[in-house]
């Protein structure tokens, strides 16, 4: 098998896919909000049908994701809350690096950070932050994104997905946020 049939097969261990995602963010918003969604309202949020929503949400039912109480209201189980935390974590940064780095526009910014924001790593997501950071710092900090970009590579998944909403509310606030234990 080639390199980049391994890559593309890679595709399909992602956690979840981008319309999951897309509900089990849907969901999340609802929450926020006080109250768990039917799904008829979660149809209207993404303007679906509710046939679409029972199938996709039997099928984060089944994964785990979300519960579905008597009443019919759906809220997400502790996995899949965090799931969805780290899934608008890496949007965001995402984002941030499009408008901050890239000079996207916001609205593309916006698409194309939710295209993406499921499909990248906890470890390519905290490398991100980590060059944000150092490119709001001062130059002293350049050399410190050498180091701090290879201590994330070398803790893997475990130590890259460490306190990243923390990082990236620093970078939102325009502080810089250092990592903890760097």
């Amino acid at each position: 098998m080639s390199d980049y049939q391994k890559v593309w097969r890679e595709f399909e261990r992602n956690e979840v896919t981008h319309s999951a995602a897309h509900y089990l963010l849907a969901v999340a918003a609802f929450a926020k909000t006080g109250r768990d969604p039917r799904a008829v309202d979660v149809a209207r949020l993404l303007d679906v049908s509710r046939a679409a929503v029972s199938l996709q949400i039997r099928s984060l039912r089944d994964n785990g994701l979300v519960d579905v109480a008597d009443d019919h209201r759906i809220h997400l189980t502790r996995t899949g809350a965090d799931l969805v935390a780290r899934i608008a974590s890496k949007r965001e940064v995402l984002r941030l690096f499009f408008v901050d780095v890239l000079g996207v526009d916001p609205e593309t910014a916006e698409r194309d950070a939710c295209k993406v924001e499921h499909l990248i790593s906890e470890q390519s997501g905290a490398a991100l932050v980590n060059f944000i950071s150092c490119l709001r710092a001062d130059e002293a900090a350049l050399a410190e994104l050498v180091r701090r970009t290879r201590a994330t590579a070398a803790e893997g998944t475990e130590g890259a997905s460490r306190d990243l909403q923390a990082i990236i509310d620093g970078l939102r606030s325009g502080g810089g946020e250092q990592p903890p234990g760097t």
